[in-house]
C-alpha cells in the first residue's frame, strides 16, 4: 500500500513542479528581457495547439533551464555551429514536460565555438520559430538562436555600445557600422526611449502601410547571394531574420527601397519602433519620373544601342476572363495604359517582352502605342502564331529606323513552348550584329516530381525543368550563332530562378557573365516577394559581346510597389508604376567597340584579380579600372589601375559596391570601411 502512495504525491509533486512559475536568476533580471518572453510551460503549450510538423508564424523568446545536452554535442557545435539540449521549468527539476532546443545557433544567430559554453543548470532565453515535430516541442531547426545565457562562456555581443563594432552610441545618436552584420536585438537596451539612427534605414516591405519594414541593410532571397544550403546561403537566411524592424505611425505612402536619413524613434520594442521624425530618399516615384539611371547604363562608355526586357505580367487582348491577366478588354484598357506609359518611358531601341498574349494582336499594339506616344518608328516580329487561350509568348518590338532583324526568328519549346525565343538584329548606324535571345522560364508554382520537386533548398517547385531549359539556350549555341553569322548573344528574360540558383549557375559556369553582379555586385535586383529582393529577370552575355557592353540597371518601376496600385487594384493611379510585378532590365549596348581598356580578352574568373583588405589594395590588375560604387549603385570613384598592386582610393566609413575590370578577371563585391 506505500507504494501507490508514494507513487502518488510523487505525480502531484511532479505537476506542481511542471506548473510553477519560472524563477529568472538574479543575473539575467539585469538582461532587459522582453515582456513577450514565455517560459517552458507556455511554450508547450503553445505547440501542444500546433498539427504535426507545423510551425509559428511568429518567432518567441522561450526561457529555461538546461536540463540535458545531446549525446553529440560537442561533435555538432564544432561540425555544424549549433547545438541540441532540452530546457525545462524548474532547474534540477527533470521533469519530462521539457522543451527541445533543437539545432540553435549562437549569439546574434552566429555558428556556436565553444562546446561548454551549454551546460546542464544553465539559464537560457531561445529566440526563434516553433514546431510540433511528431509530438516533440522543439525550435525549428537553424531557425533558432540563443539570445542569451548565464553560462560564463556565453558572449552575446551586442549587450553592450562599444564592444562589437556593430552598433555604437556616439554624440547622442546610433551609428549602424557594419548594417550587413546588425542585428535587431542591438535595440533592446534602447526598450523605452527615443534615439536617433545615424545610419540611415531601407525600407524593407510596405504591404501593412500603417506599419512598414525597415532594416539598415536591404533583404534578399538566400539563394540570390549564396549557393543553395551553402554557410553563406544559411548566413544570409539567419540574418534575415534578425535583420528587420516594424514601423508604426508612418502616414503617406512610400516605396520598397527608400531611405530613412536621420531616423528619430521611439523604441517600443526590440523589434517594434515608432516613427518620431525622419528624411525620405532615395528610390521614390519622383526620382523614377525622371527615367532610368543613365549613369548605371553608360558606366564604361556612351551606348548606342538601348535593349529592355520586361516581363508584362499577361498582358492579353483578346483572351481576358479566363483566370490569368484582365477579367475583361476594360481591364485590358487599364493595363494597356500603364505599360504604354512605362515603356514610352523606357524608349529603348529593341524590347524582348515575356508573358504576353499569344497571336499578334498584343505585340501590334504595343509597337502601335510606342510610335504614337514615342513618335519613332516602332514594329513587331510576327512569329505567325494564332491567338491560343491566355498561354502567353516571348516577342520582340523595336525601333525599325535604329535596327533591322536578321533572318527568321528562332524559337526553342523545350519544356515550354513559345517562351524561348532568338533572334538576331543589325544595327543601322554601324551594321553591327548581335544575337538577342528572349525567354521565359517555366515557374516556381504547382507541384512537381521527381528533380521538379521543391527539395527545400530556397529553389522551389520545377527546378529540373529550368535546368534543362538552360542547357537547351547552351546546347543551341553554336547553331545560333551559325545561322545568324555573328557570336555576340545577349540572354535575356524572366528565368524564374535567381542568381545563385542551377539554372543560373549553369549558364554561368559555362562561361555566360551576369551583367547584374558585374556592374552591381549583389545589390542588384529586379522582383519583391513579401518584401525580400532578388533578381528573376536576367541579363547574361558571352565573352564576345561584353567589350561591347556599357551598362546595364533595373528601373525600380514596379517590384517596390504595392500591389494595390496594379491595374485592377483599388489605389490604381494611371500612372506606369506597377504595371507589372517584375521591373524592366535594361542593357546600354557599343556595338563593334571595346569600352575595356584593353583588347584582350576578358575571363569572368577572379582567380587572378583580388582585393587585398588588410592593406586597401587591388592586385594583379594591371591595365584594367576599378569603380567604387554607393551602395545604391551612384558611382564615387572610376580610375584606371597601373601597378600589380595599386591602393585605393581613400574613402570616408561606410559600405560600397567595388567593381575592378580587367584582362586578368572580373571582381564585384562589396566594400566595408570600418
Amino acid at each position: 500500500m506505500k507504494r501507490p502512495f508514494f507513487l502518488f504525491i510523487a505525480i502531484i509533486f511532479a505537476a506542481i513542479i511542471s506548473a510553477a512559475t519560472i524563477v529568472i536568476p538574479e543575473e539575467a533580471k539585469a538582461w532587459n528581457i522582453p515582456s513577450e518572453a514565455i517560459d517552458v510551460t507556455e511554450a508547450r503549450e503553445l505547440c501542444a495547439g500546433l498539427k504535426n510538423q507545423e510551425k509559428t508564424a511568429e518567432r518567441y523568446y522561450v526561457m529555461g533551464y538546461v536540463k540535458s545536452i545531446h549525446s553529440d554535442h560537442q561533435n555538432k557545435v564544432s561540425t555544424y555551429g549549433n547545438a541540441e539540449f532540452h530546457i525545462e521549468q524548474v532547474k534540477g527539476a527533470n521533469s519530462n514536460k521539457d522543451f527541445y532546443a533543437y539545432r540553435v545557433y549562437g549569439p546574434n544567430n552566429e555558428k556556436l565555438t565553444d562546446p561548454n559554453s551549454i551546460q546542464v543548470g544553465d539559464f537560457v532565453v531561445l529566440y526563434g520559430q516553433l514546431t510540433n515535430y511528431k509530438g516533440i516541442y522543439e525550435t525549428v531547426a537553424q531557425n533558432a538562436y540563443i539570445w542569451n545565457s548565464t553560462n560564463s562562456l556565453f558572449h552575446q555581443g551586442d549587450d553592450n555600445d562599444d564592444d562589437d563594432g556593430v552598433m555604437d552610441k556616439v554624440d547622442g545618436k546610433i551609428i549602424i557600422s557594419n548594417p550587413t552584420t546588425w542585428t535587431n536585438v542591438s535595440l533592446k537596451k534602447y526598450v523605452g526611449q527615443e534615439i536617433e539612427f545615424e545610419t540611415p534605414f531601407y525600407l524593407c516591405n510596405n504591404y501593412n502601410q500603417t506599419s512598414l519594414v525597415i532594416s539598415p541593410r536591404q533583404i534578399f532571397q538566400p539563394t540570390n547571394q549564396a549557393l543553395p544550403l551553402s554557410d553563406e546561403y544559411r548566413s544570409v537566411l539567419s540574418l534575415n531574420e534578425v535583420g528587420t524592424v516594424t514601423l508604426s505611425n508612418v502616414n503617406a505612402y512610400h516605396r520598397i527601397g527608400e531611405r530613412l536619413h536621420k531616423l528619430r524613434v521611439y523604441v517600443e520594442a526590440y523589434n517594434k519602433l515608432k516613427l518620431v521624425s525622419c528624411e525620405w530618399r532615395g528610390n521614390t516615384r519622383m526620382e523614377m519620373e525622371k527615367g532610368y539611371d543613365l549613369s548605371a547604363i553608360d558606366m564604361r562608355d556612351e551606348h548606342t544601342l538601348l535593349v529592355c526586357c520586361m516581363n508584362l505580367e499577361y498582358y492579353l487582348v483578346e483572351t481576358t476572363g479566363t483566370g490569368y491577366g484582365p477579367d475583361t478588354y476594360s481591364d485590358h484598357q487599364k493595363q494597356r495604359e500603364k505599360v504604354s506609359k512605362a515603356l514610352a518611358k523606357i524608349n529603348a531601341d529593341i524590347f524582348g517582352l515575356v508573358e504576353i498574349e499569344q497571336g499578334q494582336s498584343a505585340l501590334r499594339e504595343i509597337a502601335t502605342d510606342l510610335k504614337k506616344n514615342t513618335g519613332r518608328n516602332y514594329s513587331y516580329i510576327d512569329d505567325g502564331g494564332k491567338v491560343n487561350g491566355s498561354f502567353t509568348k516571348a516577342g520582340y518590338v523595336y525601333c525599325a529606323d535604329v535596327v533591322q532583324p536578321i533572318r527568321d526568328m528562332k524559337s526553342n519549346d523545350t519544356e515550354v513552348t513559345n517562351r524561348k525565343k532568338v533572334q538576331a538584329f543589325q544595327e543601322l548606324a554601324t551594321g553591327e550584329v548581335f544575337i538577342l535571345s528572349v525567354n521565359h522560364f517555366k515557374a516556381k508554382s504547382g507541384n512537381g516530381t521527381g528533380d521538379n520537386e521543391d527539395k527545400g533548398d530556397g529553389q522551389g517547385q520545377f527546378n529540373g525543368d529550368r535546368v534543362r531549359e538552360a542547357n537547351s539556350l547552351l546546347n543551341n549555341y553554336d547553331s545560333y550563332c551559325s545561322y545568324y553569322g555573328d557570336n555576340d548573344i545577349l540572354i535575356m528574360g524572366d528565368l524564374n530562378a535567381y542568381a545563385k540558383e542551377d539554372p543560373i549557375t549553369t549558364l554561368t559556369n559555362w562561361g555566360m557573365i551576369d551583367l547584374h553582379r558585374t556592374f552591381h555586385a549583389d545589390t542588384s535586383y529586379s522582383y519583391t516577394y513579401k518584401g525580400v529582393l532578388g533578381y528573376l529577370d536576367h541579363a547574361l552575355c558571352n565573352n564576345s559581346l561584353y567589350p561591347q557592353v556599357t551598362g546595364m540597371v533595373a528601373y525600380h518601376i514596379n517590384s517596390p510597389e504595392k500591389d494595390s496600385y496594379t491595374y485592377d487594384g483599388s489605389t490604381n493611379d494611371g500612372t506606369m508604376f506597377r504595371c507589372s510585378d517584375h521591373d524592366p532590365i535594361l542593357v546600354g549596348l557599343r556595338l563593334g567597340s571595346n569600352v575595356l581598356d584593353n583588347n584582350d580578352d576578358v575571363t569572368t574568373s577572379t582567380s587572378g584579380v583580388y582585393y587585398n583588405n588588410a592593406i586597401q589594395s587591388i592586385e594583379n590588375a594591371s591595365g584594367g579600372y576599378y569603380v567604387v560604387y554607393t551602395i545604391d549603385g551612384q558611382m564615387l570613384v572610376k580610375e584606371k589601375i597601373i601597378d600589380q598592386s595599386q591602393a585605393i582610393k581613400q574613402l570616408p566609413r561606410g559600405l560600397y559596391i567595388l567593381s575592378i575590370q580587367s584582362n586578368s578577371g572580373i571582381l564585384n563585391n562589396k566594400l566595408y570601411i570600418p
